[in-house]
């Protein structure tokens, strides 16, 4: 099955735990490099809570 996605909608059912990585591949390297850059940003948020969390403790 072939797929058209919005970048925000994807980003946002990964960040609800909804799908993951491993659910789906890209058919191109720009869809990739988009994927990629999504995944990127949300670890860097995450990380960016949890040190931030860290330091009030």
């Amino acid at each position: 099955m072939r797929l058209a996605i919005a970048p925000e909608v994807l980003a946002a059912l990964v960040e609800k735990g909804e799908i993951h990585a491993t659910d789906f591949r890209c058919l191109d390297l720009g869809s990739k490099q988009i994927v990629w850059k999504m995944f990127l940003a949300q670890a860097k948020a995450k990380l960016s809570r949890g040190l931030v969390g860290s330091d009030r403790q």
